[in-house]
């Protein structure tokens, strides 16, 4: 069975943060886990159907979590993952474009717990063509 778009843009953004060496999970991990890691937040899909096909547009968004001291840290890993997101043309059978015009990374501070944190939220718009 094929993967459906997001799963599949999804999936090779995963596979390439894992590529990057990165502590990368798809779900919030325990409070014992090291930092730096990469978090895969969640996706949607807005769909823009023509005569012959159903295109449309992907948002992901992920979270590179740190310690607050290492913002070079934090603010590089984001960089990375934003170069391997504008690299993909293909995954699954499908073709994409990274849409860098709005597509972001965005730095914050985070003091939810008693550790302060660096956190880059990367909000990433993928195109079907």
């Amino acid at each position: 069975m094929m993967k459906t778009k997001d799963q599949s843009i999804f999936d090779e953004m995963f596979k390439r943060s894992l590529g990057l060496k990165f502590d990368t999970y798809d779900y919030k991990p325990s409070d014992k886990t090291n930092y730096p890691f990469v978090e895969f937040e969640n996706t949607e899909m807005n769909f823009a159907p023509n005569k012959t096909s159903l295109k449309g547009t992907v948002y992901l968004r992920i979270n590179v979590w740190g310690l607050q001291k290492k913002r070079k840290q934090v603010s590089d890993m984001a960089s990375q993952l934003f170069d391997e997101a504008i690299k993909i043309k293909q995954s699954d059978g499908y073709f994409w474009a990274l849409n860098t015009r709005s597509s972001q990374i965005r730095m914050l501070d985070d003091t939810s717990t008693n550790t302060p944190l660096k956190r880059a939220l990367l909000e990433l718009e993928f195109t079907l063509r």
